[in-house]
C-alpha cells in the first residue's frame, strides 16, 4: 500500500457513493456546500471580436471525509482507504523519480487537506503563485468553517512568500494547527482525513469564492489609498508576459492621470486598499489582476492580452466584483516563447487608445 497509485476514482462523489453502506453515511462522508451554478456575465468589451462565451459554468464545491484517507508526496495526492487517488481533487501527478513512499505516519487527529497542485521543494509550488494561493486555496477555509467540521490539523504546501502568511492571518487562520509538507515522500494517514474542493478545472472561480475572499479581507478595516484612482500594473517583477513597449504605453496613460505600480513589493493590505481605490485599472495579463476582486462596484480592467493567450478568468473575477471589462488583444515578441502563454507582447498604441475612449477615459 505504499506504492503510489494509478488507479483512480474521476470524482470524489463516485468514492462516496460505492463506499457508504446507506443515505446518511454518504452525505457525512461527500457534503455538498455549494451547488453547481451556470451564470451569464457581460460579454468582453473593445474593438476586438469577444473570444469566449456569456455563459460560465461551475460544478459543485464539496467537503469530502474520507476515515482513514492518506495524503501520499509532497503535492497531497489524497488516497482512499481502498488506494485510488482522487482525481477531480488534484492536477496531474508530478513525475517523481519514485513509485514506491515511505510506511506512512498515522495520526489519530481528524486532518483537513488545504493542498492542491505540485508541492516539489525548490522546483515547483503551485501555491506561490499568487492567482492560484487566492481563488484556489483560501476558499478551502471557507469551505471547512462552513461544514462546521472540527478539525484538528491542517496540511498545506510549503510557504515561501509573506502574502501567503499575511492573508491567513487577515482571515483568522489558526496558525498552530497548519502543518507545511516539505518532502516529497510525504506520507500520512488519518482517523479522519477532510477534503474540501473547488471546482477549478470546471469553470475555475465560482462567485461564492469571489465573495468570501472580497468580504473576508476587504472589510479589514483597511482604508482606501488616495492617488491611486488610476494605475497601470507593470509586470517588470515578473518572468513572463512584459509589455515590450511599457514607457510608450505609460506616455499615453501618464497624460490621463495613471501611475504605475509593481505589485510584488507591496504587502497584502496594500493591494487591496489600491485596488479598492482604483476607478480605472490598465494591466498585462497576469495573476495581479486577482486584485480586482477588490474593486468597488462600477469600476474598470482594461486587460492587455498577448494574441496567444485565451483565458476568461480575470473577465470573470472583475465581474463577480461588479467591474467593466474591456480586453485589447496584443501582438507577441517574436520568436514566440517556448512555452504557450509566456509570450512578451506589444500593445498596438492606437487601439489603446481606442479602447481607452470607448471606457469614458
Amino acid at each position: 500500500m505504499n506504492v503510489f497509485p494509478h488507479l483512480t476514482y474521476h470524482r470524489t462523489r463516485d468514492w462516496a457513493a460505492g463506499a457508504a453502506l446507506n443515505l446518511q453515511q454518504f452525505q457525512e462522508m461527500y457534503r455538498v456546500l455549494y451547488p453547481a451554478e451556470t451564470i451569464i456575465l457581460p460579454p468582453p468589451k473593445g474593438v476586438d471580436t469577444p473570444r469566449w462565451g456569456s455563459i460560465c459554468h461551475s460544478d459543485e464545491a464539496f467537503v469530502a471525509v474520507i476515515p482513514g484517507g492518506r495524503v501520499m508526496t509532497g503535492s497531497g495526492h489524497v488516497v482512499t482507504p481502498d488506494h485510488r487517488r482522487l482525481q477531480d481533487v488534484e492536477l496531474p501527478p508530478y513525475p517523481y523519480p519514485f513509485n514506491e513512499l515511505p510506511e506512512p505516519q498515522y495520526t489519530p487527529e481528524t486532518v483537513a487537506t488545504l493542498m492542491w497542485g505540485w508541492n516539489v521543494p525548490g522546483y515547483a509550488y503551485h501555491q506561490a503563485i499568487f492567482g492560484h494561493w487566492f481563488f484556489d486555496y483560501l476558499p478551502r477555509i471557507h469551505l471547512l468553517e462552513q461544514s462546521g467540521i472540527a478539525i484538528d490539523k491542517y496540511l498545506v504546501g510549503q510557504l515561501t512568500y509573506p502574502f501567503q502568511y499575511e492573508s491567513l492571518q487577515m482571515l483568522g487562520f489558526p496558525m498552530e494547527k497548519l502543518i507545511q509538507v516539505d518532502r516529497n515522500d510525504f506520507h500520512l494517514v488519518a482517523n479522519k482525513l477532510v477534503v474540501p474542493a473547488i471546482p477549478f478545472l470546471i469553470g475555475g472561480c465560482p462567485s461564492w469564492a469571489s465573495q468570501y475572499i472580497r468580504t473576508r479581507l476587504k472589510n479589514a478595516s483597511i482604508a482606501p489609498r488616495p492617488g491611486y484612482e488610476r494605475i497601470y500594473v507593470s509586470r517588470q517583477d515578473a518572468f513572463a508576459r512584459h509589455v515590450i513597449n511599457e514607457e510608450e504605453v505609460m506616455q499615453v496613460l501618464a497624460e490621463k492621470g495613471f501611475v504605475r505600480i509593481v505589485l510584488t513589493p507591496l504587502s497584502t493590505a496594500d493591494k487591496i486598499a489600491i485596488y479598492s481605490s482604483a476607478q480605472v485599472i490598465v494591466a498585462p495579463f497576469g495573476s495581479g489582476s486577482i486584485n480586482t476582486v477588490f474593486c468597488n462596484p462600477g469600476s474598470t480592467l482594461i486587460e492587455l492580452t498577448p494574441i496567444t493567450v485565451m483565458d476568461g478568468y480575470f473577465w470573470k473575477i472583475s465581474n463577480h466584483a461588479g467591474m467593466n471589462y474591456y480586453e485589447v488583444l496584443c501582438d507577441i515578441e517574436q520568436p514566440p516563447k517556448p512555452l504557450a502563454g509566456f509570450d512578451n507582447l506589444i500593445v498596438d498604441i492606437d487601439k489603446l487608445k481606442r479602447v481607452l475612449h470607448m471606457a469614458g477615459i
